[in-house]
């Protein structure tokens, strides 16, 4: 089971606040161990310097602020287990991560059943809805996971596709196995998760597709999404800018 930490390994859990805990599944954004397939044509340096941008959009847009704080309670889902995302999300972000913000390690062998983990640690820490994001789509809008919260108040599952046919986001009130055995890295995952669910009886909501950015063709198109100021995503945009990777003609 995957286990809390605060900027390091063996710290004792966090104070849960709210019934609603979001999760964002990250990497330490290292030239080389991340954004590969990104990586081979862009080269590592720079994927990675995308990746770093990411994140620092996705901190700007779903750290909660005083005023939010009830909404939900954030942890970031941290690969590989000794990484030190603390120190790393201060120097990506320019800014230290509020008290509040904790981490938590992704545990196992693959990422199907770090996902298991993570969503069974949040029920476990007496979460009423758990809501797991990926950190692949920076324009990401900070609605979508509240329509996760409430899509969970009268259903079992909440997922979000992308267009390749996997999935953005998955969330769920309560423990259920909806992940196992499931296929990931196809076309199909996110059609694997929905059969699951109808076989179990459980209700699911879906929420609005987007896409995520893993190879040069989703950088195109997330260029064409940011078009033309960049204002869904100013660090990714900013970045892109920097690294020669936007046709300023």
């Amino acid at each position: 089971m995957s286990r809390p930490v605060n900027g390091q390994r063996g710290s004792t859990t966090a104070e849960r606040r709210s019934g609603n805990l979001l999760l964002i599944a990250v990497r330490a954004p290292v030239a080389g161990e991340t954004k590969t397939r990104l990586g081979a044509t862009i080269g590592m340096e720079r994927a990675a310097r995308v990746y770093a941008a990411f994140l620092e959009d996705l901190a700007l847009r779903f750290m909660p602020s005083a005023a939010e704080a009830g909404d939900y309670d954030l942890r970031w889902a941290v690969a590989p287990s000794d990484s030190p995302f603390r120190d790393g999300l201060t120097k990506i972000c320019d800014f230290p991560p509020p008290a509040g913000v904790q981490f938590v390690e992704q545990v196992g062998d693959d990422w199907t059943i770090r996902q298991i983990n993570l969503l069974r640690w949040g029920h476990d820490q007496g979460y009423e809805r758990t809501v797991l994001i990926a950190s692949d789509s920076p324009h990401l809008d900070r609605e979508i996971p509240m329509l996760a919260f409430r899509a969970l108040e009268d259903h079992d599952i909440a997922l979000g596709r992308v267009v390749d046919g996997g999935y953005y986001l998955i969330g769920q009130r309560g423990a259920h196995d909806i992940l196992k055995n499931i296929e990931m890295s196809t076309d199909q995952v996110a059609e694997q998760i929905v059969r699951q669910a109808r076989k179990q009886g459980l209700r699911l909501a879906e929420l609005p597709a987007t896409f995520d950015i893993d190879d040069a063709d989703d950088l195109t198109r997330l260029r064409c999404e940011l078009v033309p100021d960049g204002k869904a995503a100013p660090a990714t945009w900013r970045a892109l800018h920097e690294l020669g990777l936007v046709d300023t003609d």
